[in-house]
């Protein structure tokens, strides 16, 4: 790729068979030939994730703060 190259974007519809190769649906007959990048965006079936709860997120545990409570008004008014 030449350095004054122009990036140049398309969207095609594809399908990805059972052997794992990918069948462009679309005619590409326009393009030049030459190298290209693909980006694959592709639909996860949602029930296949593990869901998480957000009882099980990571959390800070803060300690006890010096006030008793901590408002907005405590974190700036201390770098001010």
């Amino acid at each position: 790729m030449s350095n004054n190259a122009i990036i140049q974007a398309i969207k095609l519809r594809g399908h990805i068979g059972t052997d794992k190769k990918i069948e462009i649906k679309e005619s590409i007959s326009e393009l030049p030939e030459g190298d290209v990048e693909l980006i694959l965006l592709y639909y996860q079936n949602q029930s296949l994730k593990k869901r998480l709860s957000p009882l099980t997120l990571p959390s800070l545990d803060g300690g006890e703060y010096l006030g008793g409570s901590l408002h907005r008004e405590d974190i700036y008014d201390r770098f001010s």
